[in-house]
């Protein structure tokens, strides 16, 4: 990979847009990235990592924290980096997730990440992929290596080198594993655990099914065929299990036999105790027949008297209703002839005639009658002379609906066109304010907008203020708060400086030269005073101060913003005439009276503006209101010319209907009208016919009723009765007399039972003694349970013979088969506990380990080459397997000093004796990943790293080893601030720091 332009915006320290054309610096190969604490060195590195992986390296990227603090709201954070990786020269634009001002309306919104992946094709730009997914595949598939491997080998991170140097196993094998991807090796150590753990379980599984037979044979053994019987002996071990079974099942076998030679003569005995019980049941049920017999023929006997009472009524039911028919007859005619006569009497009332012979009177009847329908005729020839007479009135009366109608209509006329003349002088009037509002509503706009303008730009004014103090309070304290660390940070790095001179005289001996001057004498060793620094704690200071200044600068520039605020908004207020009040409540009281001069103004406008929009349909209206006063004038005059049409029609149509009602008075007689006349007559002559109707009916009816009377006087004397009234007495319902019967049959029928029941020879048994039925089922049911008991105990004998006789097969094939399984058991516990760094394995590595420790051995090796160099040939670095305390071996690093001939211990090494010794080892670990990833070629190479420990000539040895890293065209990019690394290295790209963010500057030829 080699870049060739990098392009930030919003990015970090970076509020706006900065560029570095890498092309630009490649001439020289080595260039250095400088600038001051917290300018943004390492942010144009972290650019790069994020445009190709997404993410920045280290600490940093677990914020999440990309955007600038610096950028304007509408600017977008975006990182494009243009670079050739494998072989293809690529241009690659990524946008982080972050929040941006809303299109519409106030707030922001989350933008999601974006990418855009371009390739070169010569003569363009053309667009490889848009989707995060397969965008960052095709680029991890162009580089070759993992983020956290380039992260390594070519973005050297800044702080992490000694870490490396001075970590323990654990950390040290978490680093090589993420590096060179040693999964697979502790895949395989997982993969032989878990065969271990999966053979352990299926001996336990084998063993718990051995077991579980065990207990199952333990419980079929256990279940006796007697109570007495002793309990089984306790289970043997799983070897003895076999035989143990065996033994078990033999016994039981003989058990099942005896318990069934056993029932066999138990069941004789039940079988005679259940005879005697069938005897005494048979002896009692016939004892039981016969008393009950004896009891029902004692009953019927006192019974038979009233049986024969019974016998007596029931003939006499039976002829009476033989009468019934002829004496029903003979009361029915009685009654209807009482009817007609009551019937006949009500006719000759409603009729008006007087009681008379029957026959004489019913011919004269007829005659009445006759004489009335002939009266109906004469009167309903007047008809249609009643109908001219009723057609007049309909005339008249239609008419006069028609002028009431009227009458309301111009009534209603008058009233709208009343109400409406009076609505012309307010709408003319409305439509002359409407005139007047329009011509008064562009100054009253104008006077609302300068007042609420000014009164916008008042409340902004109070805001900036009350900003400007907030940020000047702020801005004070981190000042001081950035002095206060500063002088921390001072006695930290005195404390750090005593410290380091008290460990250096611990470990001084008379007679052993002094590691820094190489003297044998130490006439005075310094001691610890106070508490001992270490260097994180001085490391961690120096952020602490570095972070309190990028704040304090941070708020000195929003300071700056807020008080340009406040001169702009003053200024504004000043030139729309209005004065801007330096004390916070005038300039609030000024407030409140713009903004409320500002509604008032504004309510006036909006009020005019309602009154003017009003004007074109006030018009309209009024327009409208004239034609509809003219058309009601129109039809009022139409409506009161009907009236009085209709009137006329019905004064004439009354005159014509006064003529037709005399002349048909004069020939009704006395009666109101036509129809009164004709239903008089009609109802005359039809009471005159009912009333012959019903003296006829009469007649009829006295013959009937004498003919009925003989008929059923004639019926009683043949049946045997004196007279009717002796039948009525006689009869009874039919339900009565079936119920008679069936008791009379009932009774006769159970007599002949009892006397049949007692002649039976079965029944002549002697009632005294009783039969001994409960002894006999007493003596049946001890036999019972005897018999039932040992069957029970067969059936058990029984079936622990045969659960015995199949589990012990069962037994001795689990055991067989246990045997292969606890042999492969032993063997994976042997292979996991190896790979594992147990077991054999003395040096408690495991197989990831072992891996490891050849990787670590190979960076050691590609590490001493440049730290020789570095060292003047003094110090190298070597691979040990020795394990500290009781962790693991096989990832130690020693510190080889040829001038002493001792292996040190990374940790004792001095901090420019570290530096050297993390650059080397961070070289070397970027040449093994560089091979392991396939040999992808890494033209580019940044180390940000600090440079301020070393001395003159260490420094020069390791510009010579960076020197030499420009092999083959590499472009290696050094993160410093050292003054003399400005002077040796000509391309340089200085990174400005500023309250509006930060911003750089490239030179490529020494200025």
């Amino acid at each position: 990979m080699r870049p060739h332009r990098l392009r930030v915006t919003a990015f970090g320290a970076f509020g706006g847009t900065v560029e570095v054309c890498f092309d630009d610096l490649a001439s020289s190969g080595l260039f250095l990235l400088h600038g001051e604490t917290g300018a943004g060195k390492t942010t144009l590195l972290d650019a790069i990592g994020f445009a190709l992986y997404g993410r920045v390296p280290g600490e940093r990227g677990k914020t999440r924290r990309l955007r600038s603090d610096h950028a304007a709201p509408g600017t977008r954070t975006e990182v494009r980096l243009e670079a050739t990786i494998g072989g293809r020269r690529m241009r690659i634009t990524r946008k982080p997730e972050q929040e941006r001002p809303k299109l519409r309306g106030r707030g922001t919104t989350t933008e999601q990440a974006k990418i855009l992946l371009e390739e070169f094709t010569g003569a363009s730009w053309a667009a490889v992929s848009t989707r995060a997914g397969e965008a960052d595949q095709e680029i991890n598939d162009l580089m070759g290596m993992s983020a956290d491997q380039f992260f390594q080998v070519v973005l050297l991170p800044q702080g992490q080198f000694a870490q490396f140097l001075h970590a323990d196993a654990g950390d040290r094998a978490k680093l090589l594993q993420r590096l060179f991807g040693t999964d697979r090796f502790r895949a395989a150590e997982e993969w032989l655990a878990d065969r271990r753990r999966s053979a352990a379980r299926e001996v336990e599984e084998a063993e718990l099914g051995i077991r579980d037979l065990i207990a199952r044979i333990t419980q079929a053994a256990g279940r006796q065929a007697a109570q007495d019987e002793a309990p089984e002996s306790d289970p043997p071990p799983i070897a003895e299990a076999a035989t143990w079974a065996a033994r078990l099942a033999e016994a039981a076998a003989a058990g099942a036999v005896a318990s069934a030679a056993g029932v066999a003569g138990l069941r004789a005995g039940l079988d005679a105790a259940l005879e005697w019980q069938r005897d005494s049941e048979r002896l009692a049920d016939r004892q039981r027949r016969r008393l009950d017999a004896l009891r029902t023929r004692g009953e019927l006997t006192a019974a038979e008297p009233g049986v024969e009472d019974l016998r007596r009524e029931l003939g006499a039911a039976v002829r009476a209703a033989e009468v019934a028919p002829a004496l029903a007859e003979s009361e029915r005619t009685a009654a209807a002839l009482a009817q007609a006569r009551a019937a006949e009497e009500e006719a000759r009332r409603g009729a008006g005639a007087e009681p008379d012979a029957p026959a004489a009177s019913a011919a004269r009847l007829r005659e009445a009658a006759q004489e009335h329908v002939a009266k109906a005729g004469r009167l309903e020839g007047l008809r249609s002379l009643d109908r001219q007479a009723a057609d007049e009135d309909h005339a008249a009366a239609a008419a006069q609906a028609a002028v009431t109608g009227l009458t309301a209509r111009i009534e209603a006329a008058e009233a709208e066109l009343s109400t409406r003349r009076q609505q012309r002088p307010g709408l003319s009037r409305e439509r002359d304010a409407a005139r007047e509002a329009g011509a008064e509503l562009p100054s009253a706009t104008a006077g609302a907008d300068r007042y609420r303008r000014a009164a916008d730009d008042a409340n902004a004014l109070v805001e900036a203020r009350a900003e400007a103090a907030r940020q000047a309070g702020a801005y004070l304290a981190a000042k001081i708060e950035t002095v206060e660390l500063l002088e921390e940070a001072s006695r930290l790095r005195m404390g750090r400086i005593d410290g380091m001179r008290a460990e250096l005289a611990a470990t001084l001996v008379d007679g052993a030269p002094c590691p820094v001057c190489g003297s044998l004498d130490h006439p005075e060793l310094c001691e610890v005073r106070g508490e001992q620094v270490t260097r994180e704690q001085e490391e961690a200071a120096e952020a602490e101060v570095a972070d309190a200044t990028a704040r304090a600068e941070t708020i000195g520039a929003r300071l700056g913003a807020a008080d340009e605020r406040v001169a702009t908004l003053s200024a504004r207020l000043a030139d729309a005439g209005f004065a801007a009040a330096a004390d916070p409540a005038s300039l609030q009281a000024e407030l409140t009276r713009l903004e409320t001069t500002s509604g008032d103004l504004q309510g006036q406008a909006a009020a005019l503006a309602a009154a003017a929009a009003r004007l074109s349909d006030l018009q309209g209206k009024l327009d409208a209101l004239d034609q509809d006063i003219a058309a009601d004038s129109k039809r009022l005059a139409e409506l009161t010319e009907q009236r009085e049409s209709q009137r006329r029609q019905a004064a004439e149509a009354g005159e014509r209907s006064a003529r037709h009602r005399e002349e048909l008075v004069a020939q009704l007689g006395g009666l109101p009208d036509l129809d009164s006349a004709l239903a008089a007559a009609t109802s005359a002559a039809g009471a005159l016919d009912a009333a012959a109707e019903a003296a006829g009916a009469t007649v009829r009816a006295a013959q009937d009723a004498e003919r009925a009377g003989t008929l059923s006087a004639r019926a009683a004397a043949e049946a045997g009765f004196a007279d009717l009234d002796a039948v009525r007495q006689a009869l009874r319902e039919p339900a009565v007399r079936a119920a008679a019967d069936q008791a009379i049959r009932e009774h006769d029928a159970a007599a002949l039972a009892a006397a049949e029941l007692l002649a039976d020879p079965d029944l002549d048994v002697p009632l005294d003694p009783p039969a001994d039925v409960a002894g006999a089922v007493t003596a049946t049911e001890a036999a019972r349970k005897l018999h039932d008991d040992a069957v029970a105990a067969r059936d058990r004998a029984q079936h622990k013979a045969e659960q015995l006789t199949d589990l012990a097969p069962a037994l001795r094939a689990r055991l067989e088969a246990l045997r292969p399984l606890t042999d492969r058991a032993a063997q994976a516990r042997s292979l996991a506990d190896l790979a594992a760094g147990g077991g054999a394995n003395t040096l408690r590595m495991t197989l990831s380990s072992f891996v490891l420790a050849a990787r670590l051995e190979e960076v050691a090796a590609a590490a001493s080459e440049r730290l020789l160099k570095m060292t003047s040939g003094r110090y190298s670095l070597v691979h040990t397997d020795a394990r500290r305390g009781a962790g693991r071996s096989g990832l130690g690093l020693l510190a080889c000093d040829t001038w002493t001939g001792v292996d040190r211990d990374t940790s004792t090494l001095s901090g420019g004796e570290t530096f050297l010794a993390s650059l080397a080892l961070a070289l070397g670990l970027a040449d093994v990943v560089t091979a392991e990833a396939g040999g992808t070629r890494i033209e580019a190479l940044f180390v940000d790293e600090g440079f301020g420990s070393l001395d003159g000539d260490t420094l020069e040895e390791v510009m010579t080893v960076l020197d030499g890293l420009r092999e083959g065209g590499r472009m290696v990019g050094i993160v410093s601030h050292v003054a003399e690394l400005k002077q040796r290295i000509p391309a340089q790209v200085r990174v400005h720091k500023g309250q509006a963010g930060s911003h750089l500057s490239v030179q490529t030829q020494p200025s």
